[in-house]
């Protein structure tokens, strides 16, 4: 949903769309211009500030710290806020140099000159860029406006004016592998028919790739992924084409209108969960003093930070109440085609007897998943002399059945020997 479309609504129902937030703690990142060696450099503080919603002439919340008073215009900063509480939010403030070039701002009361401010205001579901406009009867400086930036005094209120808005509700985005993604990017002007330009950048690998382009002056697009009929009514978002590699990267969306660039980044990355699978089976039979290697592997996911522990749980102990961590080894981590990682997790078991009926669980934690996932097998341990008892008892019975039978045989002759005589 766009601005315009938000504000209307807002305008036309019941419904509370406006923040009641009256004022916002602020850090405040100053710079002042002083000359060493004879360049310009550039000194800057920070302080805290208070941000306040008013109309020109309220008196601060906080008279003995600066304050930037954010006064009616046809943006209200407070609409892109929603139901966040004031604890929610980290707000920062710059000022911002139009590096020499002055424009008279349309909707500007008077000819002087304005002074400009960035505020950023961050939720963990959304980040809102704006510029504050402060008025002046100052000419413009005719040099680079930082030179003679005044100082900015504790207790002094400065009255300003929202000109532009961008807010984007995807300030962080996790996507699998061969899935489209949105990444939402909203913007506002204070002002009709304003000749904007929007632009989608994205870093990553240490390179810089231009995604899209829009000129409303020229009418010149570059590039795919953004509506051009949802960009007028302000809705910027751009279309992530399906991803068939594992990769991180950020997306910014840009809007300018002279002298003005207004940015909020998006931070993506694919997120592939692991499958978990090991080399035998949920049941393994084994010989005392046998050696055996058990495997436990994550496979296929992204990105590369896993953790994979080993335990050990006999649940006829009583004495155990917990389970008891193993000693692992790891191979090295394994790239797979499509960007994706695997990784190996090994134990070696020599059990005895006494072990058998004990559990080796395997537990994979991935930043993907909500739960770890674990896998689990029991060994069973055979007794040799159990073995050799048995064997005995088997070899036993079938030496006194074959003389059972032999005797059977003999006396069954013997019968018959018997029938046969005269008497």
């Amino acid at each position: 949903m766009g601005f315009k479309t938000l504000l209307h609504l807002c305008l036309y129902t019941a419904v509370q769309c406006v923040s009641d937030i009256r004022a916002l703690n602020c850090k405040f990142s100053d710079q002042k211009s002083f000359l060493n060696n004879g360049t310009h450099d550039i000194d800057i503080s920070h302080k805290d500030v208070i941000l306040q919603f008013g109309q020109k002439g309220d008196a601060p919340v906080k008279p003995d710290t600066v304050t930037f008073l954010l006064t009616g215009s046809s943006l209200d900063l407070r609409l892109y806020l929603g139901k966040a509480d004031e604890d929610q939010l980290a707000c920062e403030l710059h000022r911002h140099s139009t590096n020499g070039v002055h424009v008279q701002w349309p909707l500007q009361e008077t000819h002087g000159y304005n002074y400009w401010y960035n505020c950023i205001i961050r939720h963990s579901l959304f980040t809102v860029t704006s510029f504050l406009r402060q008025p002046s009867t100052n000419p413009a400086p005719g040099r680079h406006d930082y030179h003679n930036w005044a100082v900015i005094k504790d207790g002094e209120v400065l009255t300003t004016i929202v000109a532009l808005v961008v807010k984007t509700n995807t300030p962080e985005v996790k996507s699998a592998l061969g899935t489209q993604t949105k990444l939402d990017c909203q913007f506002a002007i204070d002002h009709e028919g304003a000749d904007y330009t929007v632009e989608w950048f994205s870093y990553g690998n240490g390179q810089r790739n231009q995604l899209f382009s829009h000129s409303r002056r020229s009418g010149l697009t570059q590039g795919t992924g953004v509506n051009l009929k949802a960009l007028e009514k302000g809705d910027a978002s751009y279309d992530l084409p399906a991803a068939d590699k594992g990769s991180q990267q950020t997306f910014v969306c840009s809007v300018s209108v002279k002298p003005l660039v207004a940015t909020v980044n998006i931070d993506w990355t694919i997120e592939e969960k692991p499958k978990v699978f090991l080399n035998v089976p949920p049941v393994l039979s084994m010989k005392e003093g046998e050696v055996k290697r058990i495997e436990c592997r994550a496979d296929h996911y992204y990105p590369q930070d896993v953790k994979m522990i080993w335990y050990w749980y006999k649940p006829t102990a009583s004495s155990q109440i917990d389970p008891d961590v193993l000693n692992k080894t790891h191979s090295s981590h394994m790239s797979n085609n499509d960007g994706t990682v695997s990784l190996d997790a090994y134990i070696n078991i020599r059990p005895s007897v006494k072990d058998s009926g004990t559990m080796y669980i395997c537990s994979v934690f991935h930043q993907s998943l909500r739960v770890p996932i674990r896998m689990s097998i029991i060994i069973q341990v055979e007794d040799p002399n159990q073995q050799l008892l048995i064997f005995s008892t088997l070899f036993t019975t079938i030496i006194i059945s074959a003389l059972l039978y032999m005797i059977h045989k003999m006396c069954s002759a013997r019968r018959r020997r018997s029938r046969r005589l005269p008497y």
